[in-house]
């Protein structure tokens, strides 16, 4: 009878698997960024404890996607973009790397200017002169031979110093506990917590650094022996990216829930933290948000980048020079935003949710798919919890994709 994969991973000592954490901490450094950080911190100085359930909804949906993505390089030993190519047709492959490029794209902004406010909240400056500097550190950083095996160890170093920061700014401020507890129960208080609430699960679902695993696990030239195994990764991976979130919401809400000042982004939470727990919790949150930013600048390039050149049928390797080159293009292009518009503004928020309306349905549907179909999975394909899991993640990308559809046309009316 086939062995179906559902969700319970076997395999290895528990040392090992945390020793072999990699392709899906690399995920998790890069979706923990700038936006998710400022919406988590949104959330709960707006609405304390009551949107806590989304960053673990969504999380279980991230550690689906990303497994699935993960099950489907190593079965295969093609990536996601290859394998459409190969049952789908050149276009859906091409269209999957183009929009999913143009997304990552326009997010970036986001990460460079993130870099430059982190490094001005803690040393002063121009946050411009600071975005070109750590801009400039990162495209050398890409340009190196050997590539992934830097990024992981980059990538480490950032998630244990995000871990500390953040949960060491928990642990100065404290939370109650109890009025915690009920917010892992789902409620939506009012319009703006939901489109909130999608924001918050755009921000951590991410279905492009979902797709991302699939190239990962060939860095690391994991194959289909090590697929019980190396499942761990995804789930402990991407359970940091939860885990980070969820102690940002529960600051936020401790420490600016009720006062009737909301924080709209990190600097404002660091700078409201100061007076109630001390300059100590101001400066362990922003080397948390500088740390998140760091490494998203780097690893969101490398991402929009692996994507559309794969989608061109190019070598998708990160050693290869097209990911170098468009790398290159993704962190000089926020770059050039930053400079010229002097932090992130919105009307590129609103071309990226734009292309994400075509690109994240597309990657979505790939993953689920050919995760669930027998002809390319064989007896690794999803079983039925994976399966529900996958249908039920997919509903939630819908969602997203409605909440940016809704945003798109809700400024086209105003121009109107």
């Amino acid at each position: 009878m086939a062995t179906r994969i559902s969700g319970a991973i076997t395999g290895g000592t528990v040392w090992n698997q945390l020793r072999a954490l990699g392709p899906a901490l690399v995920l998790a450094a890069v979706v923990v960024g700038p936006g998710s950080i400022a919406l988590s911190t949104i959330a709960g100085s707006t609405y304390g404890y009551q949107l806590l359930w989304v960053p673990i909804a969504t999380t279980v949906f991230m550690i689906t996607y990303t497994w699935m993505a993960a099950r489907i390089g190593l079965v295969t030993g093609e990536t996601i973009l290859q394998v459409a190519r190969r049952r789908y047709g050149s276009a859906v492959a091409t269209a999957g790397g183009f929009f999913g490029f143009l997304a990552i794209l326009a997010f970036q902004a986001g990460n460079n200017a993130g870099i430059g406010f982190a490094t001005n909240a803690l040393v002063g400056y121009d946050i411009r002169l600071w975005a070109a500097i750590f801009s400039l550190a990162a495209i050398g950083f890409l340009w190196l031979p050997d590539l992934y095996n830097k990024v992981e160890l980059l990538v480490k170093a950032v998630v244990g110093v995000m871990l500390l920061a953040f949960v060491g700014t928990l642990a100065t401020v404290g939370f109650d506990i109890r009025a915690g507890a009920t917010g892992i129960v789902p409620t939506i208080p009012d319009v703006d917590a939901a489109l909130l609430a999608l924001g918050m699960a755009a921000t951590t679902f991410s279905i492009a650094a979902a797709t991302y695993q699939s190239y990962l696990v060939h860095e690391k030239d994991w194959g289909i022996d090590q697929l019980s195994e190396k499942g761990m990764d995804s789930i402990l991976g991407i359970a940091v990216l939860g885990l980070i979130v969820t102690v940002i919401l529960l600051t936020s809400a401790s420490v600016i829930s009720g006062t009737g000042e909301p924080a709209f982004s990190a600097t404002d939470m660091a700078t409201q933290l100061e007076p109630v727990a001390g300059s100590g919790a101001f400066y362990l949150f922003t080397f948390g948000f500088f740390f998140a930013s760091l490494s998203s600048l780097v690893v969101n390039a490398l991402i929009g980048a692996t994507l559309l050149v794969d989608g061109l049928g190019l070598d998708p390797s990160m050693d290869g020079r097209p990911v170098k080159i468009w790398s290159t293009v993704a962190v000089v292009f926020g770059l050039v935003v930053v400079l010229v518009f002097e932090g992130d503004p919105v009307e590129l928020l609103r071309i990226a949710q734009a292309a994400a309306v075509v690109a994240f349905p597309i990657l979505g549907f790939l993953i689920l798919a050919l995760a669930s179909s027998d002809d390319v999975m064989g007896s690794h394909s999803n079983g039925r919890f994976a399966t529900v899991l996958g249908v039920v993640g997919y509903l939630a990308i819908v969602g997203i994709v409605g909440n940016y559809l809704y945003e798109i046309v809700s400024e086209l009316v105003q121009y109107l």
